[in-house]
């Protein structure tokens, strides 16, 4: 038996060896952290990475519950989080990309600037196909047209 295997045996064969306080009280420390991250951090990208802190807090404590009641939901539950939280970290990053693109800097201060600015109103679309309305005036009647009947 190697050292490892003879530290972890109590807790690999003791069903739950770590009571679920300390996994409660772990949970809560991460939300503390990732509150805290939110809370006093401009940049955005430190206050996505403390969104993911703490909703990784809510999946520790939903496997230590779930861990507790001999249950697998919880876990499948978790498995589903994890995933929509890389979408979400996906879709934060795309946007944290424009905005420095636009900005040249990831403060939150500066996406308070990002709103929309009223130009008046559009000039009206014009296709490419419809005939244009101009005054016959501005045309040269006496010049033949390229490729008519009269050409070489």
């Amino acid at each position: 038996m190697t050292l490892a295997s003879a530290l972890l045996a109590p807790v690999l064969g003791a069903g739950l060896a770590i009571p679920i306080e300390w996994v409660i009280g772990l949970g809560l420390a991460l939300f503390s952290v990732g509150i805290l991250g939110v809370a006093c951090r401009r940049n955005i990208l430190i206050m996505l990475l403390s969104v993911e802190i703490m909703l990784n807090a809510a999946n520790v404590v939903l496997v230590g519950f779930s861990r507790m009641h001999s249950e697998i939901s919880g876990q499948v539950f978790v498995f589903f989080s994890m995933t929509v939280a890389a979408a979400e970290v996906a879709v934060g990053l795309a946007i944290l990309i424009a905005v420095y693109r636009l900005r040249r800097s990831i403060d939150a201060d500066d996406t308070t600037q990002l709103r929309e600015i009223d130009y008046g109103p559009l000039p009206p679309i014009k296709l490419e196909g419809e005939p244009s309305h101009h005054a016959h005036d501005d045309h040269d009647d006496a010049a033949e047209p390229v490729g008519a009947a009269g050409g070489a």
